[in-house]
């Protein structure tokens, strides 16, 4: 039985959050604080980093099983998230241990407007089972 992770909506990411994750990341390319240098390759507005959204798709899985340790998380991008957008992190287990507990979570990231923008499983480790 696939277990659902309720949705944690996060936003909405503001310019100041985008430049302190910058800052703090090291990754400061214009293009994420920067609406005019995001025009000129077509988008309608700065993007927020991907690594940000990895990094609220971690605290989701935290939030949804806060005993679990994330061992892996693969992330697909399918779209921009927009400055100044709200995002939904919704999941759900697809695979369980052998015991039950719940092994991989498929996680989906979109925007306020249903945009899919992500897609990511993550791996969690057989720590959070037996306390090792």
């Amino acid at each position: 039985m696939s277990a659902v992770m309720p949705p944690l909506v996060i936003g909405p990411i503001g310019p100041a959050t985008v430049e302190a994750f910058a800052r703090a990341s090291g990754d400061t390319n214009p293009l994420h604080v920067s609406a005019a240098i995001a025009r000129t390759i077509g988008l309608q507005a700065a993007p927020v980093h991907g690594m940000l959204l990895v990094a609220y798709l971690h605290e989701a899985v935290r939030r949804f099983l806060p005993e679990a340790t994330v061992a892996g998380l693969s992330t697909r991008f399918m779209a921009p998230v927009p400055v100044g957008a709200s995002v939904e992190i919704s999941g759900r287990t697809v695979k369980r241990h052998e015991d039950g507990g719940p092994a991989v979570l498929r996680l989906f990231v979109k925007t306020g407007n249903g945009v899919l923008a992500c897609m990511a499983e993550a791996t969690l480790s057989r720590a959070m089972e037996d306390g090792s």
